[in-house]
């Protein structure tokens, strides 16, 4: 998180009527005690379809120039803690929704929104005007599927999402690292360029 959301002065000057105290800087925890941050999210669907810009804002607000709509409704403690880390990890979230329009529940289970790009935005706003302060994407990935929950007589209207992140290649059964068919030309039988391969696949991907 950019330090000079943590110095920002309608935070420092909600947090004084808030709280009854001055502040020069922020802790991140502070920042979120505030309640004055939202999820954004961008669901892209594959085929040219339109893009949907939800939020869980009470309201609509406007970022980066793209308007997201304040539905639908994520449920408390559903989404994931996220961390930063420095190697290259494919941990799939899921996250659950609530008040979903039959529209949309349709065109999921009917599987418009397989492999639709999915990224996930935290919002600072300000707390006087609701205009966005800040911004940061905390996850990217692709929908694996969904389910939904449709219940009238429990007014009950729930839908699961199941994301897979970027990184969802690295799942995938890697072929030979080393391709042996010059090799084998001048040693018959000889194999090594194909264990290789297989002794490799489960390399860690970090980088600095």
């Amino acid at each position: 998180m950019d330090n000079s959301i943590l110095t920002n002065t309608n935070l420092l000057s909600y947090w004084k009527l808030v709280r009854g105290t001055t502040k020069k800087v922020l802790s991140v925890t502070d920042l979120m005690s505030l309640g004055v941050h939202v999820i954004c999210w961008d669901v892209l669907p594959k085929g040219g379809y339109s893009s949907f810009h939800w939020t869980d804002s009470l309201i609509d607000i406007v970022l980066n120039g793209t308007n997201y709509i304040s539905f639908p409704d994520i449920i408390q403690d559903s989404l994931p803690t996220f961390t930063e880390a420095k190697g290259v990890n494919n941990d799939a979230i899921n996250f659950k929704v609530s008040n979903v329009t039959a529209s949309v529940r349709q065109l999921a289970l009917g599987g418009f929104l397989k492999d639709a790009q999915v990224n996930i935005q935290l919002v600072i706003l300000n707390p006087y005007d609701s205009t966005v302060l800040y911004s940061m994407l905390m996850f990217s990935g692709f929908i694996d599927y969904v389910q939904a929950i449709a219940s009238p007589n429990d007014s009950k209207n729930e839908m699961t999402v199941y994301i897979n992140s970027v990184y969802k290649k690295l799942d995938r059964q890697p072929p030979l690292l080393a391709a042996n068919s010059v090799y084998q030309s001048y040693y018959k039988n000889d194999e090594y360029f194909s264990l290789l391969g297989q002794v490799n696949q489960d390399q860690t991907w970090r980088y600095k």
